[in-house]
């Protein structure tokens, strides 16, 4: 049976479904295209799928 769980993006406030979510799921969101990563399942949380400190930079 499928569970569909909802939560609100932290970058536009929109809200993404995820249907069957776990711990480490890497989605994006509908409205602004963020990478998010599931981080809590009940309730469900998601955070930055990558953090801007760890992005290699361009090459010069």
């Amino acid at each position: 049976m499928e569970t569909l769980e909802a939560a609100q993006c932290p970058v536009c406030s929109e809200l993404v479904e995820v249907p069957n979510p776990w711990v480490g799921l890497e989605v994006e969101c509908p409205e602004c295209g963020e990478v998010l990563r599931v981080v809590e399942v009940h309730p469900l949380k998601f955070y930055y799928a990558f953090d801007p400190d760890d992005e290699p930079l361009p090459d010069e």
